[in-house]
């Protein structure tokens, strides 16, 4: 039989077994996600990019204003793309106080193929795992020769 491991797995993260070692809380921050609609199939959306998670609402809001402008590479109409710098520019703000408040938003676009691409901010809390490493003291001293 092998010696019990201090040193478990996680979602692939090593997390210690001993609790003195690890933490966890609850945090509060902001899911991102970009999102595409098919056009044959509006119910079954393609993320664009991996969802992450972003600390504050005014670090959310400046990653899909960023976007949103750079949006056109999509394939967007003159009119949508129109609609999405007039957003850019002062729409945000009303977002920006939605997500203070707690409610989910974001921006949809219709691109020229027909399929629809969408930025969503929702409000959420997470688990926060974190470990520390500690050295092994001997509690037996050495002894001199």
């Amino acid at each position: 039989m092998g010696a019990a491991s201090s040193v478990i797995s996680v979602n692939g993260a090593m997390l210690s077994s001993i609790p003195e070692l690890a933490d966890a809380s609850v945090g509060r921050g902001f899911l991102f996600e970009v999102l595409r609609f098919h056009p044959q199939n509006t119910r079954q959306a393609a993320p664009i990019q991996a969802p992450r998670v972003l600390r504050t609402s005014r670090e959310a809001m400046r990653l899909l204003r960023i976007q949103v402008r750079a949006a056109h590479m999509f394939g967007m109409t003159p009119y949508e793309i129109e609609r999405s710098v007039k957003w850019a520019d002062s729409g945000w703000r009303h977002a920006l106080a939605l997500l203070d408040s707690g409610t989910r938003c974001g921006f949809t676009v219709a691109l020229g193929s027909g399929a629809v691409a969408e930025w969503a901010v929702t409000p959420v809390r997470y688990l926060e795992l974190r470990t520390y490493s500690a050295q092994r003291i001997d509690p037996r001293p050495e002894l001199s020769p």
